[in-house]
């Protein structure tokens, strides 16, 4: 009768050992199917101090962590107190897969008729943004061009970095 109890016990323990190692094998494969987060993703490019031309165009790839996901596109100026003007006005070209372009016009307002910049910042740089897609597909923005088109102004000064922020929706 001891036998048989102690047998019973040891077919029990064996059982048990592979009901756990079963749900830690489960644990395990659907932690590895989870979704990743879908992070931001930015890039920026230093201007020249001499000044931005009008007639060189910053290029920006935005990079997408998820092809299935939607995302907005921002565009974040940068730019010193010596900057002589209240707005920016730029030109945006987003360019998709199939090498459609879609122009937009983006003119920015950096400080109020009083001369008091918008943007946030500290020390002698302010930072001013503004979304130029909203809930865009990876295809629909695979290539963005950013021209600077101040009226009357070849070369812009004052401006220290433009870039494009990339957030999922």
């Amino acid at each position: 009768m001891e036998q048989l109890s102690n047998c019973s016990v040891k077919l029990m323990t064996a059982k048990a050992v592979a009901m756990i190692l079963f749900i830690a094998a489960a644990i395990l494969i659907m932690s590895a199917c989870q979704r990743k987060p879908v992070m931001a993703h930015s890039s920026f490019t230093h201007l020249p101090s001499e000044g931005w031309q009008r007639s060189l165009p910053l290029t920006y790839i935005p990079v997408y962590d998820d092809s299935a996901a939607v995302y907005d596109i921002t565009l974040v100026v940068r730019h010193a107190n010596s900057y002589r003007y209240r707005n920016l006005s730029l030109v945006v070209d987003i360019i998709d897969a199939d090498s459609a372009v879609t122009r937009r016009e983006v003119n920015m307002l950096l400080a109020d008729e009083y001369g008091n910049w918008s943007g946030g910042g500290f020390g002698a740089l302010y930072q001013d943004q503004t979304v130029i897609a909203h809930g865009i597909a990876p295809d629909d923005a695979h290539t963005i061009v950013v021209w600077q088109s101040m009226q009357g102004c070849d070369t812009l000064r004052g401006l220290d970095n433009m870039g494009v922020i990339v957030r999922p929706k």
